[in-house]
């Protein structure tokens, strides 16, 4: 898990789409949540990317497949 101040890791991956702001017609590039599991060579083996802000796999999905990479 990383914390990604400043969207920049959110950036390189390409993971944002663009959301209604402040209420009006304006739209604002947001960062998708995106899960990603990168093995030991930098690899992405598995990746999990949001349909909208709220999206995100269970733990228990997460943990499955961590186990399944190890």
């Amino acid at each position: 898990m990383v914390s990604d101040r400043g969207a920049k890791i959110a950036k390189e991956y390409d993971v944002y789409w663009f959301a209604p702001g402040g209420g009006k017609e304006y739209k604002i590039k947001q960062a998708v949540p995106s899960k990603f599991l990168i093995d030991k060579d930098g690899i992405i083996v598995w990746k999990y990317i949001g349909k909208d802000k709220t999206d995100r796999p269970s733990i228990e999905m997460m943990t499955s497949i961590i186990d399944e990479y190890l």
